[in-house]
């Protein structure tokens, strides 16, 4: 059962039809349970709460007539007598105010604005009216009463302040009236609307309204208003600036831009020539930082790109390329790309994705967007390619990008990065001035408490900046050895070190020598044990946990429970940065360490612990991407993906034998949930390829892999697999060959072999059931319960097993297929609950063109119902999502569907304009369909 209490009191089944709870001291007992969260309320308490101070005669027994006439409606089993009273059985989420109250929870521990926005609005849509309306004037209602309504104002005013940042300052203007008007007194609530108004062109009204607050606050509590409502109110008068809609909200924050951890010191000029350069109006749209190695690159581009972040209105992003290797062409680039802007889930719904390039560019083709690619220098020729491609077919694209040397090619402007300004004298005034100075003594104060610069040390701390000629990284390392030299002593191991014939690398730039020397001596100063660690951890592609910390760098000499303390120690001396729960090298210090490992001559089996660390970690996660765990496997995937393709290519290129086919089959799954099928295609070829004496049971698996991503990412006229025969046989373990044959037999399907799909998920059904895999059965009945005939209630049977093994994947494929049945059996109260159960899962899971799909499917049926406001909000949230997705086929349906409610509003200009885009985006992207659409609906306003 599921309850309702936002509203009249309501009772739905399992199947979301309503339950009738009669007569109205039974429903008062019902609420009287529900205010009380099921917890337990003594009979005496219940009879006070229902008849008050007149209880009739035998109340005892009347009390226990009402709970058994509850009981015939919800079930014997679901109320509960216990020595402390009657209790309401009630699972987690099967309360409506519970789920608003979890929504609101989610809403606001949420980054993303767009996203934030939408669980709001979703936790407010489950009211459908005042709470507890049946029992509004009980006494034991009262209370809980207060505090929901409470939570919903305040979510509310959540609600306004996100969608303010969002630039929704017209719609808000008109809808917060009503309610500051029912609730005068807010200033929460006023403060909103006020900046609505002003936002929207109404300074006075916005003023007025603050005189509103002024009088009301005077009169009821003689009070004035807050400091915060003052504050609001000045700023208004003065129309100040900040009062435009505020960055970190807009479109044109959204990036995955890394928070500085400390200032930036020294680049203000060469950080505004930057930004300078960086305007979505300049004529160069390709900027290249370029720097020797540990000349602080990355952190100058980063500064910049944050600054000009409010330009463009698509985003700033970074793409990190130091992960890739030195073969990858421009399509990996793309991927990569791809990636970071979140486009996954849409790439998958195409049908060819052999052109990642063009794919990419088509998408993003109308959006003004900055993307900074980072660490280039390794892949030159391939990034020339890929920036050319992207900047001639995107042209509010901009790039800015970091590497040791320039592209060469035309439009493309160069921005050299110099060390920091070095000191010329040596008294403190003067060599304070100096930024090598300045970060070399914020790093030193931050190893040694309490060091400033002063007359005693300047002579020694301008010397030191000198000789490591203003390199930032070389600065930053020498700083910690402050915890044991003077900055006199200091001085002199330097002056000492460089003086000495050995520290000279043969062929590099005076600079880049100073960098070696540096890290020469600092390894030097190492013990044994942590210059193994040190150099061991190079191996990793984009740092790394711990436990893989330990894997790879322990061995026979080095326990594993003593890497820890030895990287802590690597921390201390700033050869190891830590962020977070992850560990990494800086990119100077991680090639010195590449070095330094092959000298070892531990390359091979520093390697091959890597790749076993990955293929077992891997392996865990895999299993856990089918349960309550999914979207811990998720995140933990998605933050391992770099560290995951080096291990890969690893595997591949030297082995251990049998790792490379074992690791894609573990990555299967997670690459088909998050819509990597590129990377699948890739990765399951060559493994195949490479790895000839992997197991054959395990090799078949990876073949039927392919083929299932094959069917889902070729284009539609490329030639599937023979559909007479089945490319899961061989395969060893019964419960993989079940899922495999489900995965292959549901892509036959979607490319239309209708009969050949079937028999292969009826066969996995078969097995599944054979082995017991509960997961498997649930996948299969689920989709043969959505193409054609299936077993008496398949669907139902499915979505219990999903909701068993709790797979919100697998719950949210039930859930579509049980709202197409209920919209089939014409059911729209079922429907929309399905719908929108689904539409919370697909968030969560960030599948955002099932949330787009969903936002359309019930925008349809509200309009169906005749809301055409609540159809006209749904189809905005859909139109917001696939604009960031770049999902087109999203736009040109909730354009259609905003054209629709416009016209039945009696909008006609509106209507037009919206019909309009969509026919335009439609051709455009060669969605004929979705542009019949378009024209039946031009044709029906024609009409009008």
């Amino acid at each position: 059962m599921r309850y309702g209490v936002l509203g009249p009191l309501a009772v739905w089944d399992a199947e979301g039809r309503p339950v009738r709870v009669p007569e109205a001291k039974v429903r008062a007992l019902l609420a009287n349970l529900l205010v009380h969260g099921g917890g337990p309320v003594s009979a005496d308490r219940l009879i006070e709460d229902l008849w008050a101070s007149n209880p009739p005669g035998g109340s005892t027994n009347t009390l226990q007539t009402k709970v058994s006439q509850l009981r015939r409606v919800l079930g014997r089993e679901q109320v509960v007598r216990e020595p402390a009273g009657y209790r309401l059985l009630l699972a987690d989420d099967v309360v409506d105010a519970t789920r608003f109250q979890e929504l609101a929870v989610r809403a606001r521990a949420h980054r993303e604005p767009a996203v934030k926005a939408d669980l709001f609005a979703d936790a407010l849509a489950l009211w459908r009216g005042p709470a507890y309306t049946d029992v509004a004037e009980s006494l034991f209602a009262r209370g809980e009463i207060a505090r929901l309504e409470e939570l919903r104002l305040a979510v509310v005013e959540d609600h306004a302040e996100v969608r303010l940042t969002l630039g929704e300052h017209t719609a808000l203007a008109a809808e917060l009236g009503t309610l500051v008007a029912r609730h005068p007194l807010r200033e929460r609530l006023r403060m909103a609307h006020m900046r609505a108004l002003y936002r929207s062109g109404r300074q006075g009204d916005a003023l007025q309204s603050f005189e509103e607050l002024r009088r009301e606050l005077a009169e009821e509590l003689g009070a004035s208003p807050g400091p915060e409502a003052a504050a609001l109110h000045r700023a208004i008068l003065r129309q100040e600036p900040q009062l435009a809609t505020p960055a970190i909200g807009s479109r044109s924050c959204r990036t995955n831009l890394p928070a500085p951890l400390t200032p930036l010191i020294g680049r203000r000029e060469a950080a505004a020539q930057v930004l300078a350069r960086l305007d979505p109006r300049a004529p160069a749209r390709l900027v290249t930082l370029t720097g020797l190695g540990g000349v602080g690159k990355t952190r100058l581009a980063i500064a910049a790109a944050g600054d000009a972040a409010e330009r463009y209105t698509d985003g700033v992003w970074l793409v990190e390329l130091a992960g890739l290797g030195a073969s990858s062409d421009p399509d990996d680039i793309a991927e990569r790309v791809i990636t970071t802007l979140g486009l996954c889930d849409t790439a998958a719904t195409e049908p060819n994705l052999d052109d990642l390039v063009g794919w990419l560019c088509r998408a993003v083709a109308d959006k003004q967007v900055l993307i900074l690619l980072d660490n280039c220098e390794h892949l030159i020729e391939s990034v020339a390619l890929f920036t050319k491609s992207l900047l001639s077919a995107v042209p509010a694209a901009h790039l800015l990008l970091t590497s040791q040397e320039a592209l060469d090619i035309p439009g493309e402007v160069v921005h050299p990065v110099s060390p920091l300004a070095l000191p010329e004298l040596t008294d403190p005034q003067t060599v304070a001035r100096s930024s090598a100075v300045e970060l070399f003594v914020q790093r030193a104060a931050a190893a040694v408490p309490g060091f400033a610069l002063d007359a005693d040390n300047a002579a020694a701390v301008s010397t030191v900046c000198r000789r490591l000629d203003g390199i930032p990284l070389a600065l930053e390392l020498v700083a910690s050895r402050l915890r044991t030299l003077s900055p006199q002593e200091l001085a002199a191991r330097l002056d000492d070190r460089f003086a000495r014939p050995d520290v000279s690398a043969r062929g590099l730039p005076d600079r880049q020598q100073t960098l070696r020397g540096m890290l020469d001596w600092g390894w030097q100063l190492l013990t044994p044990d942590e210059r193994t660690v040190l150099r061991r951890l190079v191996v990793h592609a984009d740092g790394c946990v711990m436990a893989s910390a330990q894997s790879v760098c322990a061995d026979g000499d080095l326990p594993a429970e003593r890497v820890p303390d030895l990287i802590s120690r690597l921390v201390d001396r700033s050869l190891v940065v830590r962020e977070g729960d992850r560990f990494r090298l800086l990119e100077s210090v991680a090639a010195y360490c590449a070095e330094r490992l092959a000298e070892a001559g531990e390359e091979n089996a520093v390697r091959a612990r890597f790749v076993r660390y990955c293929t077992e970690s891997a392996e865990r996660e895999s299993e856990r991407l089918r349960g309550p765990e999914q979207r811990c496997a998720l995140d933990l995937l998605n933050a391992e993906t770099v560290n995951l393709r080096r291990a890969l290519d690893l595997a591949v290129a030297q082995g251990p034998a049998g790792y490379a086919v074992r690791l894609v089959n573990a990555l299967g799954w997670y690459w088909f949930l998050r819509g990597r099928f590129p990377e699948a295609r890739r990765s399951l070829r060559s493994a195949l390829t490479a790895d000839a004496d992997a197991a054959p049971g395990a090799r078949r698996a990876a073949g039927a892999w392919l083929a299932g991503v094959e069917l889902r990412a070729s284009p539609g006229d490329a030639a599937p697999l023979p559909v007479d025969e089945d490319p899961t046989a061989g395969v060893d373990d019964p419960v993989l060959r079940g899922r495999l044959q489900w995965f292959v037999g549901t892509g036959l399907t979607g490319r239309g072999h209708l009969d050949e799909g079937r028999a292969l998920v009826e066969a996995a059904l078969a097995g599944a059931r054979a082995v017991r895999d509960r997961w498997g059965e649930a996948a299969a009945l689920v989709e043969l319960a959505g193409h054609g005939p299936a077993p008496e209630g398949a669907a139902e049977l499915g979505a219990a097993l999903f909701r068993e093994v709790d797979d919100r994947w697998g719950q949210l494929r039930a859930n579509r297929s049980l709202a197409l049945a209920a919209a089939h059996r014409g059911d729209p109260v079922r429907t929309e609950r399905l719908h929108r159960e689904g539409l919370l899962m697909a968030e969560e899971l960030g599948l955002w063109t099932e949330v787009v799909e969903t936002l359309t499917l019930l925008g349809g049926a509200a309009l169906a119902d005749g809301l055409v406001e609540r159809a006209t909000e749904l189809y905005e949230r859909a139109l917001s999502v696939s604009a960031v997705r770049a999902y087109h086929r999203g736009e040109i349906r909730a354009e259609i569907g905003l054209g629709h409610a416009a016209r039945l509003r009696g909008d006609r200009d509106a209507a037009a304009s919206h019909l309009h885009r969509a026919l335009a985006k439609s051709r455009s992207s060669g969605h004929a369909t979705h542009a019949a659409a378009a024209l039946e609906e031009l044709g029906l306003l024609t009409r009008a």
